[in-house]
């Protein structure tokens, strides 16, 4: 399963000196809590927003994204 890894965002932002407030606005959002709840897992960031993220960073999108591997009975991954 792949999930968006929603740390690696925060990281970024941080490492970038960015507030909430401006990701927002970078973002289109009239004020940060839209986005404080994307980055908190609270609301999904949609395709749209994350490619937007990408771009700021000047990250490809699947930098964004973990692959989640399950492990079964055996040991052996699971895809």
């Amino acid at each position: 399963m792949t999930k968006v890894n929603l740390e690696r965002i925060k990281q970024l932002r941080k490492l970038n000196k960015l507030s909430q407030e401006e990701m927002a606005d970078k973002l289109g959002f009239n004020t940060k809590y839209p986005y404080h709840r994307k980055e908190l897992g609270n609301q999904p960031f949609t395709a749209e927003e994350l490619q937007h993220i990408a771009h700021i960073f000047g990250k490809p999108m699947e930098y964004f994204f973990n692959q989640d591997v399950a492990i079964n009975a055996t040991g052996q991954e699971v895809c």
